[in-house]
């Protein structure tokens, strides 16, 4: 086959991404790698594909093997999935491009990995959260970390932008064998949506836990935990501590049931900015709970800085996963903000508790 017609394909490959037929444009793609062999974007083309039509596995080797290419041709994967669509106004500004030569939309300009819905759209955060930072003179309205206001929820299911965030990590780690289904999961406060995900995922030991919600496998206080020591394989704990009378106990529990060398999602609101942690366990004012920490029933407001040494303080190890991690491309797929981190914690291999 000749040259042109290699291009006619991988033309073709490009048009059914925009379309929307990620299997169909991953079969002409892997026909194009049999008749020129691999390289690093054609690698990366094609693991993209596989991510966009649900075969994580797949699209996870495919990426390590264009990393691999790419590495030895002294190059950089951008972004850790690659740089990849442009935005329209973008486009519109570049020179025009045959459309072999013209960077795939690789990833849909939306995508949710809790419903699979692409290019459906996001809707802003409920006017609700402004009027009442507004009205109460919450001052740090909008400097989240997270939170993205006009990309929060997902118009097919309803997830919101950490939801994504925590799906799309739950899938790589998997795919990564980091994880395994086998896994003991515990999630404090579960989220409707993430929660039903992470059932229908096949975990096949996925219980749920609250101090007041109903409908969860457990009634607890995050304080006094009724698990045993080193029983649980991974947690997810997001959006809680802010809610607890002593954060600090809370995180001694976590780190005390989670099994040693086990990884787990710990979560509060922070404030960027913010030169330390704003609390007041004994305040009962809502007005000045809101005020003061951006909702009625919240106690305390973090920063980055006094988050992390509290989590490292109970024994944990930290890692913050943000932009450079997942890449831009991703972010904007998933539709956080720029600012968003994902903190992963870690108690060590070696530990006595």
């Amino acid at each position: 086959m000749n040259e042109p017609d290699i291009g006619h394909m991988k033309a073709e490959a490009y048009r059914e991404f925009e379309a929307g037929n990620f299997k169909r444009a991953a079969e002409v793609l892997i026909a194009v790698e049999s008749r020129i062999g691999s390289y690093d974007a054609l690698s990366n083309d094609i693991a993209v594909a596989h991510f966009k039509k649900g075969d994580f596995e797949a699209a996870i080797g495919k990426f390590q093997e264009a990393s691999e290419l790419q590495a030895l041709a002294s190059k950089l994967i951008i972004d850790n999935l690659i740089e990849v669509m442009k935005d329209s106004r973008e486009v519109s500004m570049q020179p025009e491009r045959l459309p072999e030569e013209e960077v795939a939309r690789q990833l849909s300009r939306t995508f949710c990995p809790l419903c699979g819905s692409a290019d459906k759209g996001f809707q802003a955060l409920p006017e609700f959260y402004r009027k009442h930072a507004a009205e109460h003179g919450f001052k740090h309205f909008g400097r989240g970390e997270m939170t993205a206001h006009e990309t929060y929820t997902c118009m097919e299911c309803g997830a919101s932008d950490r939801e994504r965030l925590y799906a799309y990590w739950v899938s790589s780690v998997l795919c990564r064998q980091e994880l395994s289904r086998k896994a003991k999961v515990m999630h404090f406060a579960p989220e409707p949506g993430f929660s039903r995900w992470m059932e229908s995922i096949g975990f096949t030991d996925y219980q749920t836990a609250d101090f007041a919600m109903g409908g969860v496998d457990h009634q607890v206080d995050l304080m006094s935990l009724p698990f045993s020591t080193n029983s649980v394989d991974f947690f997810v704990c997001s959006h809680v501590l802010e809610h607890v009378i002593d954060d600090r106990k809370a995180i001694a529990e976590l780190f005390r049931i989670l099994r040693p060398g086990c990884i787990s999602l710990l979560m509060v609101p922070i404030i960027s900015g913010l030169d330390e942690i704003d609390e007041d366990p004994e305040e009962s004012r809502e007005s000045e709970r809101w005020r003061r920490f951006g909702q009625g029933d919240h106690l305390r407001l973090y920063n980055r800085e006094s988050f992390v040494s509290r989590v490292r303080g109970a024994g944990f190890e930290v890692s913050l996963l943000d932009v450079s991690y997942f890449g831009a491309a991703t972010y904007q797929s998933l539709g956080l903000k720029k600012e968003s981190v994902l903190y992963v914690v870690k108690k060590p291999e070696m530990s006595n508790v």
